[in-house]
């Protein structure tokens, strides 16, 4: 039977049947997108609840169009080269090459740190969608579709200051997320409420130790959080006065970028 969803004004409209064999390849992607090493395919056929012959045919399929590698000495798949080449595709007609980055490339040179842009998703994650150096070069900390925890760092005080996420969901969230030093709770609530009132986050290396993170919110014109900024440095070089004038360039960005969101494809 045909699925069909008719809606008015900005609400979603679906119209069609799901392709079953499409939504099973794409399980298989997720699966071996979120497992932590290669896997065979009797690991991908239990992950999804496919039959194993069911998989192997798709491993084998995705393998032919690029999608998937294969090591023949382990017998194992994993997610192949041509993702990568389909993220810049993303990036190159989302507008965000063309619109954000020179602006990324401005604020890093101007005051001397590492720039990174965080898609807000529905579930209060953040997806990484790409990042410029300008201060320190360790480059581990950042990688293009990588998923942050939830409400830790600078970017999850952001995201619990202004997301609209319950006190209920943070407070359960808390304790999951990764921290060099974890603070107390307590303590996170006030810094929740320190970002409200600046407009920005700060972590002074409780997230990653010695290194220094500033976070601001770039909210859509319709008013909800759309995109986190966030700028990173050695803590030795990012004293009150450079970690105020940050914060101003910054916050600068936002009201720039802010207006620009509709020209954007960030679904």
């Amino acid at each position: 039977m045909t699925t069909e969803h008719e809606t008015e004004g900005d609400a979603e409209r679906v119209v069609g049947k799901p392709v079953g064999a499409i939504i099973s390849g794409l399980a298989v992607v997720r699966a071996l997108h979120q497992a932590q090493r290669p896997q065979r395919a009797s690991e991908v056929a239990r992950e999804t609840g496919l039959h194993r012959g069911t998989a192997f045919n798709i491993l084998r399929t995705l393998q032919r169009e690029g999608l998937v590698a294969y090591n023949e000495r382990d017998q194992t798949y994993s997610i192949g080269i041509m993702v990568l080449e389909l993220a810049h595709g993303v990036l190159r007609t989302s507008g965000l090459l063309d619109v954000i980055r020179p602006e990324m490339f401005s604020l890093a040179e101007r005051v001397g740190v590492t720039v990174a842009l965080a898609k807000v998703e529905k579930s209060y994650d953040l997806v990484l969608l790409d990042f410029v150096g300008g201060g320190f070069r360790v480059d581990s900390y950042f990688s293009v579709g990588r998923r942050s925890p939830r409400f830790s760092g600078a970017s999850g005080l952001v995201m619990a200051a202004f997301s609209g996420a319950s006190p209920e969901l943070i407070e359960s969230a808390y304790g999951q997320t990764e921290w060099f030093r974890q603070p107390s709770f307590e303590e996170y609530v006030e810094r929740i409420k320190t970002t409200k009132s600046r407009g920005f986050a700060l972590d002074p290396g409780d997230r990653r130790s010695g290194l220094t993170q500033i976070a601001v919110p770039i909210f859509s014109q319709a008013g909800p959080l759309a995109l986190v900024l966030t700028a990173a440095n050695f803590s030795y070089t990012m004293n009150e006065q450079k970690i105020a004038e940050v914060a101003e360039a910054m916050l600068a960005f936002s009201d720039r970028i802010s207006p620009e969101l509709g020209r954007l494809r960030l679904d």
